[in-house]
């Protein structure tokens, strides 16, 4: 099961027994727990929240007790670690799980939520047996796009598609590295609506507060670079410089654009189709098209010239003279001037 089936069984009240929470968003396990505790009237009684490593009586004395004035009541534990080299500190609990799932009483729901994803080792077969696993995973794009997309609507707001996508695409959240979650991509979508002073979400309300909170001046910085442009790529890097930004950001960041743009022209030349390339590279439709516009100013041999300096940069960088401000300085140059 996935996050909107089990979303639309318990908004319709059709949930009961366990599930076990195999998740990769907080901030969906979240939406979980509040649509819970709406439901509950009675919430001393009927809502229960277990946090961390208890005795087992705690947890079954949690759900064989009958709800008070309510046909049912929730039963809630998280703040655990089931993943493969914690959960033996959970056995006893488990066990007793496992011989309690069979014959779940049909008033209790138990939800479970693993800090880490669990290991599917005995427990996690007893629970998908005779309960319910149910998996989260990260939102893909069009999912994350629909996401952004009602957070507007609800706050009754008005926002083009084509800006929503532009605001999924500098977040990166769908990048295969990508550390983003959910929790930053919705505080940057609330700061946009509250500074959207009109119905209408302009483009400025959007690329001002991404400016902001995401820094977009690595963005500048990595497209006037891929575009040979000289004079701007010089200008965006020494303001970033005057702005104590992280030098090894900056160079990491250098590093991915120019791996992504072998990897789009390298697959592109050897006749692979969008989907593959994003999928096999990790990134959405908006870099895609501007990685492949970019990459038509660079030859393959270039890029691999490129990508042999920046790991010659990353040897060198344990020498004392090391200076990572002039060397980032100087590969701009030379890349924008086919040095």
């Amino acid at each position: 099961m996935n996050y909107k089936e089990f979303m639309t069984n318990l908004i319709n009240d059709n949930v009961s027994g366990v599930y076990l929470f195999d998740s990769k968003e907080e901030f969906l396990n979240d939406t979980i727990i509040e649509e819970v505790r709406s439901k509950i009237s009675i919430i001393d009684f009927n809502l229960i929240e277990i946090k961390g490593s208890k005795d087992i009586e705690t947890i079954k004395n949690s759900y064989e007790t009958y709800p008070v004035m309510e046909d049912k009541k929730y039963i809630i534990w998280r703040n655990i670690d089931l993943s493969k080299n914690s959960i033996k500190e959970y056995d006893g609990i488990l066990d007793g799980l496992i011989k309690d799932v069979k014959d779940f009483p049909p008033y209790a729901t138990l939800l479970i939520f693993s800090d880490n994803s669990p290991f599917k080792g005995k427990f996690y077969k007893s629970i998908d047996k005779n309960g319910t696993i149910v998996r989260i995973d990260r939102l893909n794009q069009r999912e994350l796009e629909s996401f952004i997309g009602k957070r507007f609507v609800r706050s009754g707001k008005k926002i083009q598609r084509s800006l929503v996508t532009e605001i999924v695409e500098r977040f990166s959240y769908i990048n295969k590295q990508s550390e983003l979650d959910l929790y930053e991509v919705v505080n940057t979508v609330d700061k946009i609506i509250s500074n959207s002073s009109e119905e209408i979400v302009k483009r400025e309300d959007v690329l001002n507060q991404l400016d902001e909170i995401l820094n977009l001046n690595i963005f500048n910085l990595t497209d006037a670079i891929s575009s040979k442009n000289s004079r701007e790529a010089s200008k965006v890097y020494l303001q970033m410089v005057r702005s104590n930004e992280d030098l090894f950001m900056i160079y990491h960041m250098i590093i991915r654009q120019i791996r992504n743009l072998i990897g789009v022209k390298s697959l592109y030349l050897n006749g692979f189709n969008d989907s593959f390339i994003m999928k096999n590279i990790g990134i959405g439709s908006f870099e895609l098209k501007k990685l492949k516009n970019f990459s038509r100013n660079f030859s393959l041999n270039e890029l691999f010239d490129i990508h042999s300096r920046l790991f010659d940069m990353e040897y060198r960088q344990k020498s004392v003279d090391f200076n990572m401000r002039m060397e980032i300085l100087l590969l701009i140059n030379i890349i924008t001037n086919n040095i």
